[in-house]
């Protein structure tokens, strides 16, 4: 059984024409492929990627890569890149080659931030949510992500795939932006389709809507249980399946609370079978970020409180099957 959050991130299928042609991109979710090439049968794909975070607690690295300080006559040095690190407690760790600044920084804006070093220079950054670049002192750096599990699958039909054996890069993409570059070999002549998958094995955000809670009743599921550690939502459904990727969103509907004390939400869950006709019976655990359902109340009501969470399953034949979780600031 394959986890329903392997597509959390992106699912892209290419369509390779000829040996050694250009990969045109064939379908895109949530992501746009910036680079693509083949070479002597080796393909390197990198793709932005659209992962959600908070630019703010972030370490990022320099795009520009500086030579590492050595003693005169070492072979090869190499090179190295500048680092920045915001702390919670207000303090920054600016490492540059072979040194460290330290310093205390202050938001300023919504994409603006204003650094002052003990030695009492004052620096700014300015961070861009398009290109998740943030350019600091005059030097632009990129967040640096953790690398997700990566698996690259060939078919020639799009309807049987196969695993490629060994993948011989996956890496950061420092020169595209929030990116990641996956390089493997090409498995067959002709013409083909790639798939890559990603798990990155993160929370899936809940999503705010106002629609109504049949838009969200897709495939049937059932509702086992629910826990919530923090912000942490660990949900335990099973249904029918087993033959293809199954697919799980949450959404906040409506995007106002109830005026009871505490006040409450509804949690909606939506599962996609991508049409699934085989019989087993799949269990599986998600996982849900609900921070977007605190900033939601704290947007409304000016602070942190506690929350009642209706979290409800497929109702076409329960319309009551409902599990209920407290968050507690």
């Amino acid at each position: 059984m394959v986890s329903s959050r392997i597509y959390a991130f992106f699912t892209s299928s290419l369509f390779l024409m000829g040996f050694n042609q250009t990969v045109a991109e064939a379908t895109q979710v949530e992501t746009r492929i910036v680079r693509t090439s083949i070479k002597e049968g080796v393909i390197d794909l990198s793709v932005r990627l659209s992962l959600p975070f908070d630019w703010k607690d972030e370490r990022y690295f320099s795009i520009k890569e500086f030579p590492v300080d050595a003693p005169p006559g070492f072979p090869n040095p190499g090179t190295t890149r500048h680092q920045l690190q915001w702390n919670i407690d207000g303090t920054f760790e600016w490492f540059q080659s072979d040194f460290i600044q330290l310093g205390t920084y202050t938001i300023i804006g919504q994409y603006t931030i204003e650094a002052q070093l003990f030695g009492g220079q004052v620096l700014l950054g300015s961070f861009d949510p398009v290109s998740k670049v943030l350019r600091f002192d005059g030097l632009d750096y990129l967040a640096d992500f953790s690398i997700p599990d990566v698996a690259v699958e060939v078919s020639d039909n799009l309807s049987e795939w196969t695993e490629v054996d060994q993948l011989e890069g996956v890496f950061q993409d420092f020169t595209e932006g929030h990116a990641l570059s996956v390089r493997f070999k090409r498995t067959r002549v002709g013409s083909e389709y790639y798939r890559v998958r990603i798990n990155g094995g993160g929370a899936l955000p809940v999503k705010i809507s106002n629609n109504e809670p049949e838009l969200f009743q897709l495939d049937p599921f059932v509702l086992e249980e629910v826990l919530l550690d923090d912000c942490l939502l660990s949900v335990d459904v099973n249904y029918g399946g087993g033959c293809k990727d199954h697919e799980f969103e949450i959404f906040m509907s409506p995007s106002i609370f109830s005026e009871s004390f505490p006040a409450q939400a509804n949690l909606w869950l939506k599962h996609n079978g991508n049409g699934d006709f085989c019989r087993g019976l799949v269990s599986d655990k998600l996982e849900f970020d609900i921070t977007a359902v605190i900033e939601k109340y704290r947007e409304q009501h000016g602070r942190d409180d506690e929350l009642i969470l209706n979290v409800y399953g497929y109702f076409s034949d329960k319309p009551k099957a409902v599990k209920v979780v407290r968050y507690s600031p």
